[in-house]
């Protein structure tokens, strides 16, 4: 019965990754019902009949069975060119590669006690991330046993007056009982053109 659970669990993952996430239909042998609801290639509704059967007399190079309709009784179930569907699933992969990425946001972390030199430095990283447009998430953590909420508000409100004229506000800065944090969006600077 375990063996049975991690098949099912192996199938669904393929399924979803060949429906670039959303869980492909189930086909031939996948179909679970016995008796189907089996339409034609065209279209044409050709009534009940056994799963087994139609996979037995269907040419299984040229063609696929795919659960169309599982709410149906009995359940739907269409004959396709193996092609055509080879054909959209890699249209859709392409799409997907080709569809723009959503930038990831940045995060940077820095303890309650960085001296002032490395504060800077982060800071000037997230200047540079800003300045392309990034958002970026600035967090100030407690290391240690010994933490100070004022020692981390301090770091904080300095990152906040060095990094506001770069940035706008994507929420309140958020004390946290062990973290301060804040989320920042970058102003893309748009390049002006010599006239």
């Amino acid at each position: 019965q375990k063996i049975q659970e991690r098949i099912k669990e192996r199938l669904e993952k393929v399924r979803k990754e060949e429906g670039g996430g959303q869980e492909r239909a189930a086909r031939d042998e996948e179909i679970t019902s016995a008796i189907i609801t089996l339409i034609s290639e065209e279209g044409v509704v050709l009534g009940a009949q056994p799963l087994a059967k139609v996979l037995h007399e269907m040419d299984r190079t040229l063609n696929t069975l795919v659960l169309v309709d599982p709410q149906q009784d009995p359940p739907a179930c269409r004959v396709f060119s193996r092609k055509l569907i080879y054909e959209k699933e890699r249209l859709a992969r392409k799409q997907r590669k080709q569809a723009p990425k959503q930038p990831r946001p940045q995060t940077l972390v820095v303890g309650e006690s960085i001296g002032a030199h490395d504060l800077q430095i982060k800071i000037g990283k997230a200047q540079d991330m800003l300045a392309k447009g990034k958002r970026v998430t600035m967090v100030v953590e407690s290391k240690g046993r010994q933490r100070s909420a004022e020692k981390r508000a301090e770091v904080g409100a300095t990152i906040v007056a060095q990094l506001t004229p770069h940035a706008s506000f994507c929420a309140p800065p958020v004390l946290e009982p062990n973290s301060w944090s804040v989320a920042l969006q970058g102003k893309v600077v748009a390049s002006s053109s010599a006239e």
